[in-house]
């Protein structure tokens, strides 16, 4: 082989070399990019989600704070609940009516029965009956 033709070869493995590392330069160069451009948008969506979860975090600090105020509420209307018969006890009251208590046992005997038993008395017990079963003596005697 002459020394042209070496040289030849030469300049011809150079250009093939030079040509290789352009080529590898350019693809580096995407890869960066593209690698740089990613990495950018990672951020940026780590950034909305952080902003995201800050957010749902403070609501659900609201929302715990909303049920605890809630929850006290409750047992404070809880606690000033009134029956029916105590709110009509204190209207009652209110325009001057005594408080009456009321006996279940002794609505349970028929009125035929306390008539006949009133009837059947005499003298004071008779009084004392009366006063105490006068509501069902006169429910008898109407009918």
């Amino acid at each position: 082989m002459t020394i042209e033709e070496k040289l030849a070869a030469a300049e011809a493995l150079v250009a093939s070399a030079s040509a290789e590392r352009d080529d590898l330069r350019s693809t580096v160069e995407k890869l960066t990019v593209g690698t740089a451009s990613e990495a950018e948008a990672l951020k940026v969506e780590a950034a909305s989600k952080d902003a995201k979860l800050a957010e749902l975090t403070s609501a659900l600090e609201a929302s715990a704070k909303e049920a605890s105020e809630l929850k006290a509420k409750v047992a404070e209307l809880e606690a000033g609940k009134v029956s029916a018969s105590e709110e009509a006890a204190k209207i009652a009251a209110s325009v001057g009516v005594a408080p009456v208590e009321t006996n279940p046992a002794a609505d349970a005997a028929p009125k035929a029965d306390v008539l006949e038993t009133y009837l059947a008395l005499s003298g004071q017990e008779r009084a004392a009956f009366f006063a105490a079963n006068r509501a069902a003596i006169m429910g008898a005697l109407r009918k």
